[in-house]
């Protein structure tokens, strides 16, 4: 278990300025709307700014991100080998793929749109490859992964990924593989989430929905959220064809 008791070596004022940043940033958009591109950039800017302490922000009373822990253990219950290639779908600065690493997954590659999230994420050893590009641009294009995951990326708002960009990871999937999502359970809802591509794809036999799991206390309640249980939602689909 976490523990998210006041770290030395780490800024207060940081951590109250990030949220009012990022967390303003993405409730507003959330909430309003605003153009795409215009949120964007500002949301690499905010990211850029706080790479080098992005971690120490996720492990802190500031976000009590435990999100990545949650999905690490699902995908560490559900596959005994260790050899299978993940790819960790916006991995930031690798706290997911950290964490698989720590659960003996060894071949695991990342993927990011933020240079500067990025470098962190290569710092710390471990990752395979890394590719920087916005979606599934800069990926292999071939079906190379046993896996493909993500925590904490998808539907945070308008322009991260969303559905849209099912069909494209399912590609580079194996046939029998997973594609498998942490993301905030009330995201789910959110108006730009566009739920009839995946129903289209189940349909077609292309994929199927092999769970869907809730659980709470995924990170800090913050204070405009309804949910006061912090609810995360892990999205498993299996690829058919």
């Amino acid at each position: 278990m976490n523990n998210f008791s006041k770290m030395p070596d780490f800024d207060e004022s940081i951590g109250k300025q990030w949220h009012e940043d990022f967390q303003g940033l993405m409730h507003k958009a959330r909430e309003n709307g605003c153009g795409v591109d215009d949120e964007f950039g500002a949301q690499q800017e905010i990211y850029t700014k706080y790479a080098e302490n992005y971690d120490n922000l996720m492990n802190s009373e500031v976000e009590q991100y435990v999100g990545f822990n949650i999905l690490a253990n699902a995908i560490n219950e559900h596959f005994a080998d260790k050899s299978f290639r993940i790819l960790d779908f916006g991995c930031g600065t690798g706290l997911l793929g950290e964490a698989l690493h720590n659960r003996n997954f060894q071949n695991i590659d990342g993927s990011d749109c933020n240079s500067g999230l990025l470098k962190s994420a290569g710092e710390k050893g471990f990752f395979k490859n890394l590719y920087c590009g916005r979606g599934t641009a800069n990926l292999p294009t071939e079906r190379i992964y046993d896996i493909i995951c993500s925590s904490g990326t998808f539907f945070l708002s308008r322009s991260h990924p969303c559905t849209e960009v099912f069909p494209d990871l399912i590609k580079l999937i194996k046939r029998g593989g997973s594609l498998i999502i942490l993301t905030k359970k009330s995201y789910l809802d959110k108006d730009y989430v566009d739920w009839g591509i995946v129903k289209e794809m189940l349909r077609k036999n292309i994929i199927e929905e092999v769970e869907r799991v809730y659980i709470p206390g995924y990170r800090k309640v913050f204070e405009f959220e309804k949910d006061r249980l912090s609810m995360a939602a892990i999205l498993h689909y299996r690829v058919l064809q």
